[in-house]
């Protein structure tokens, strides 16, 4: 039974990492959409974004623990950013097909990349007696 358990534990920070670093590219893609479409300061603020998660693409090689807390909280804003704005679905009623596919396949990644990244950070701390006070030592 402990070794059934154990390969997800050990496929699933690919699975995120994966989905930071598919993010990242994605968030490339829509820079270049909406380059003629945003005033500069708008494009500015979405291209910090994008510069953070190129950090934290690098990052997941690196420190992927530390990856998986910040990408976890940046697929959070992307997506509460992207649902609150009507003028992406005004995008996607349109029919423009290069737009609604960014604007869709990016929420269901930035949906798998919360729902993975919390289920792995929340499993991973009851292991690590470092991870909050209280918790039982493994020694």
């Amino acid at each position: 039974m402990e070794d059934v358990m154990a390969a997800p534990m050990v496929e699933l920070p690919r699975a995120i990492q994966g989905l930071i670093l598919f993010s990242t590219l994605l968030g490339a893609v829509f820079l270049f959409q909406v380059y003629q479409l945003l005033p500069p300061d708008a494009f500015d603020i979405v291209s910090f974004g994008w510069v953070l998660f190129l950090i934290d693409s690098a990052l997941t090689f690196f420190r992927p623990r530390i990856s998986f807390y910040v990408g976890l909280v940046l697929a959070i804003i992307a997506l509460v950013e992207t649902l609150s704005q009507p003028q992406h679905y005004v995008l996607i009623a349109s029919g423009d097909l290069g737009a609604t596919a960014t604007i869709v396949v990016g929420s269901i990644a930035e949906v798998l990349l919360i729902v993975l990244a919390a289920y792995y950070l929340l499993t991973q701390r009851g292991k690590d007696p470092w991870a909050w006070p209280g918790a039982k030592s493994q020694t």
